[in-house]
């Protein structure tokens, strides 16, 4: 070997034994690794990588990976263990290797776990980290909720078709007032065609009326809320429900139908009546012609000192009563949509039993009172029930002294198609004056039933 490879050869070996032993003595302790990375940042260098006496070591902590401004940052200020390592002063002895876990809430979210080497028993015990952590729960807490869904207002049903009292034609006793009786027939005969022209009008109309209403409620579900999500299917069902139920109702043997099948059954009643009393006042069916029959109009050609005095009397007695007493009672109760007893119908709109006015006249009803009408009609359905000719019925009122009156059965006729009628005698005597009116009361085949018919 010659001088210069010698040469050569002593200053590789000074040089690298130099290099060991500067690096010996320059080679920091733990602690003053961590008091300079401290003075830089307050980030410890053990918090970097396992053992801050060997920068070189390539065994790093989370925090590396996830802050890399924490090792060999030249930046001024950064912090860089290889040069505090490097400058430190005093020896130590390493520390054990640790990592040190960063909380995600000081620092950040560190990298998934499967690119960690550091398991979870080497944590620092007493760390959470799962779902059921503080800081979890915080993320949870901050998750978007979106708004509660509001629904819009399901669609109102249609308005309920009305029957009005002031529609019907309360005419049936206008006759009353009037003293002579062909005046009477003429007035009965005008307010039968009223009658006649509320059922083929307002009744008529009434009932298309109804199915419209039906096809409306139809309608609306299915093109309003059958099938529209922004209804929920609770909300959905609930209106169709309804619907159904209202649709049930408005059927001709539904609640919503009751008005209207008792002023149908009304009408026919008071029809019933006015023809027994155009009869009664003209001497058709049975009954006399009355022996005052038109003498209105004799007495224009007479001299008023040639009247008969019974003429006169009954003149002023038919004068004295204008309408029967409970007539307002019965049209409210009905067109109020109060459609029951207090009507003398039931829910159904059929005449009941107790209906005074389904078996009193006019002529008679108007000089009772309430009371006295009903005992009046008792005696009625009496003599009815015993269907034979001579039949009687009496009695007293319950609220007045010196009122009584009767119902006799005077005739009995059952006709070939099984029709049945009876002729009644009424009387009602008032303070000693007495008043006799006759009545037909007729069933159908078939029915059960009697009402004044002609």
């Amino acid at each position: 070997m010659g001088k210069v490879q010698a040469a050569l050869s002593v200053t590789a070996v000074g040089y690298m034994g130099a290099f060991v032993i500067g690096a010996f003595v320059l080679a920091p302790g733990a602690v003053e690794a961590s008091v300079g990375i401290a003075s830089h940042s307050g980030i410890a260098c053990a918090d970097c990588h396992p053992d801050p006496s060997d920068p070189a070591n390539r065994l790093f902590t989370g925090l590396d990976r996830a802050h890399g401004e924490c090792l060999y940052n030249p930046q001024p200020g950064g912090s860089n263990c290889n040069s505090q390592a490097l400058t430190g002063q005093n020896q130590g002895v390493a520390p054990s290797l640790q990592s040190t876990y960063l909380a995600s809430s000081s620092y950040g979210s560190l990298q998934s776990t499967g690119d960690s080497p550091i398991s979870q028993a080497e944590r620092e015990p007493g760390t959470e980290t799962g779902p059921e952590s503080p800081e979890a729960q915080a993320l949870a807490d901050k998750a978007y909720v979106p708004p509660a869904h509001v629904e819009p207002p399901l669609p109102e049903l249609p308005p309920l078709p009305q029957l009005l009292q002031r529609d019907y034609p309360d005419c049936r006793e206008d006759h009353l007032h009037l003293p002579d009786p062909h005046d009477k027939a003429k007035n009965i005969n005008e307010c039968t065609t009223a009658l006649d022209n509320y059922y083929s009008g307002v009744l008529t109309e009434y009932r298309e009326r109804m199915n419209r209403y039906q096809d409306e409620l139809s309608r609306i579900y299915t093109e309003k809320v059958a099938g529209r999500m922004e209804y929920s299917a609770a909300s959905r069902d609930r209106f169709y429900k309804d619907m159904m139920q209202e649709h049930a109702n408005s059927d001709p043997d539904g609640a919503n139908m009751a008005v209207y099948r008792a002023a149908e059954q009304l009408y026919q009643a008071d029809r019933n009546y006015l023809s027994d009393r155009y009869c009664y006042n003209t001497g058709c069916g049975g009954y006399p012609v009355p022996e005052n029959y038109g003498y209105t109009y004799v007495a224009e050609s007479l001299a008023e000192m040639e009247k008969p005095k019974k003429i006169k009397a009954k003149a002023a007695e038919d004068k004295s009563c204008k309408k029967s007493r409970g007539r307002g009672r019965l049209l409210g109760g009905i067109f109020g949509s109060v459609v029951g007893s207090v009507a003398g119908l039931d829910d159904v709109g059929t005449l009941i039993a107790g209906a005074v006015g389904a078996v009193l006249v006019g002529e008679i009803a108007c000089k009772l009172d309430q009371k006295e009408q009903e005992k009046a009609a008792e005696a009625t359905f009496a003599v009815v029930e015993q269907e034979e000719v001579g039949a009687v019925a009496n009695w007293t009122s319950p609220t007045r002294g010196g009122v009584s009156g009767s119902s006799t059965v005077t005739a009995l006729n059952t006709e070939p198609d099984g029709r049945k009628c009876l002729t009644i005698t009424d009387v009602a005597i008032i303070d000693g004056e007495e008043t006799r009116i006759s009545k037909q009361m007729c069933r159908e085949a078939g029915q059960s039933k009697y009402a004044i018919m002609a």
